[in-house]
């Protein structure tokens, strides 16, 4: 059925294998161009990679746009208008003043409160200046 082999067949069968190899490697013509060739070919193939980014990136910027857009559109506006709360224009006026008066004197409150800390930290700060000038005099 199947032919015996030699042990050194094997070796003989793939030692002829590797001499045909070898001179048909020899036999092979080579372009001078070869190089430059190969380097045509990476700089298109990258050219096309960068385009494909290039398309990728402004497609995805004008879907960003696009949901922005249908978001702003679908979202409702803001349409509040205050509502009335006084019948009487009376009686609003006399609400006014008094809401009025109430920030009247916690302005005041705390404009005194202020005008009492400048006090101080203008007598603090002449305090200061006068005791700085009596050790300078010294000396």
């Amino acid at each position: 059925m199947g032919r015996n082999l030699k042990v050194s067949e094997p070796e003989e069968i793939l030692r002829k294998g590797l001499s045909q190899m070898r001179t048909a490697d020899g036999d092979i013509p080579v372009p001078e161009d070869l190089g430059q060739m190969i380097e045509r070919t990476v700089d298109r193939e990258l050219g096309r990679r960068r385009s494909r980014m290039r398309l990728v990136a402004s497609i995805s910027s004008v879907a960003v746009a696009a949901v922005i857009a249908a978001v702003a559109l679908i979202m409702p506006a803001d349409t509040y208008e205050p509502k009335d709360t006084f019948e009487d224009p009376a009686l609003a006026y006399a609400e006014t003043v008094r809401a009025l008066e109430m920030v009247g004197v916690n302005l005041g409150k705390g404009l005194s409160k202020a005008g009492n800390s400048m006090d101080r930290a203008g007598s603090m700060i002449s305090e200061t200046i006068e005791t700085v000038n009596s050790k300078v005099n010294k000396k």
